[in-house]
């Protein structure tokens, strides 16, 4: 036999009644201490606190710093301010001294990127999120990319270390930079530097660097910058000169071999225009125009031997790289299209010497 005891009608209306007024009680007690503890919160600090007033606080972040902290791979923040405290000429001269970031230098005295021992061709070098174009650029690693970039128009580099390939594709096993550049100013501004370096025996001032950067300003819904730069890449000698040869032979005088370098080294030159267009608070439409040359040497002496020659290698190159964005927002979603071209023109050149500087002629005489 199953039975079952139900609560009788008027217990049930007690219960509801009891919570009726315990939830009264308490909105009353709620109102009649709310007023107290106001006037107790206007009257001021007791008499033993002390109550300071100070100026508006401005609370500022990075917006790509802050982004950095949630990203699920490491990515490392270069600042223009990390930028001028260390005095960097180029994207190479700063992008050494991070964590987890080698130099490599290949047989043909080019500069790679290596992060966490990846090999170069591995390393995804980007110009404002778009692949840079250089010699062979996807098996060589972009090879003096880093050279070729000053540091004047750089607004940040982004390092990401490790294998980014589901974002950015199969060139990026090993680790992304990215480099961001400055855009067209809303003030206007013109800002000039030089510099030269001397060294003891050098007449003149052999190595110099300038840079012109001019903003126009906002100029109705239309801002506008150039820029012109002039970069020496200084040449890194071998520890081993072998300037002076001479033989046993007694057939067989001395030469005067130019120094071995580690790497290219010349001139360098770079020449800009960026812009903003904004029609509306919706849409804005930017773009960038550069152009790139270089002409620089390098010269290889391995031995004493008197069989091996002296290599010298030329490469002057001619780059133009165009860049159109357009950024839009619907009140719905938003998005942005980008359009970019990319030309190079390389001449490299391979010569040897068996003699050496002429003492007569006061050049190189070359054989092929």
């Amino acid at each position: 036999m199953i039975s079952a005891n139900f609560p009788k009608e008027d217990d049930m209306t007690r219960t509801r009644s009891r919570r009726s007024l315990q939830l009264l009680s308490y909105a009353i007690t709620a109102w009649l201490t709310f007023p107290a503890y106001t006037a107790h919160a206007e009257e001021g600090p007791p008499p033993n606190e002390t109550r300071v007033s100070t100026d508006d606080i401005y609370v500022t972040a990075n917006a790509a710093q802050e982004e950095a902290k949630v990203e699920s791979q490491q990515k490392t923040i270069i600042t223009k301010e990390d930028i001028e405290k260390k005095q960097a000429k180029s994207v190479e001269d700063i992008i050494f001294s991070e964590t987890g970031v080698s130099r490599t230098v290949d047989a043909m005295g080019r500069v790679g990127i290596s992060i966490r021992g990846a090999e170069p061709r591995h390393t995804l070098i980007l110009v404002d999120g778009q692949p840079v174009l250089g010699d062979l650029a996807k098996y060589s690693g972009a090879a003096d990319e880093v050279m070729r970039l000053g540091t004047e128009n750089v607004e940040r580099i982004e390092i990401i270390q490790g294998a980014a390939s589901s974002k950015y594709g199969s060139d990026a096993i090993g680790g992304v930079v990215n480099i961001i550049t400055k855009k067209a100013a809303k003030e206007p501004n013109i800002r000039f530097n030089w510099e030269g370096l001397t060294r003891k025996g050098d007449d003149g001032v052999p190595f110099s660097n300038f840079f012109l950067r001019a903003d126009a300003g906002q100029r109705g819904k239309l801002r506008v910058g150039f820029s012109r730069s002039k970069r020496e890449v200084m040449p890194v000698y071998a520890s081993v000169h072998r300037q002076k040869v001479s033989p046993d032979a007694p057939w067989y005088g001395a030469h005067d071999w130019k120094p071995t370098a580690l790497r290219y080294y010349g001139d360098t030159s770079t020449a800009g225009l960026v812009g903003t267009y904004e029609p509306d608070k919706k849409n804005t439409f930017d773009f960038r125009l550069d152009h790139y040359t270089e002409d620089l040497i390098r010269d290889v002496k391995r031995t004493d031997s008197e069989m091996e020659p002296q290599q010298h290698f030329k490469r002057v190159a001619d780059r133009n790289a165009y860049n159109l964005s357009w950024n839009g927002y619907n009140n719905i979603s938003d998005w942005k299209v980008e359009l970019n071209s990319t030309n190079i023109k390389e001449d490299s050149v391979s010569l040897i010497n068996y003699e050496g500087k002429n003492a007569y002629e006061g050049k190189m005489s070359f054989a092929t």
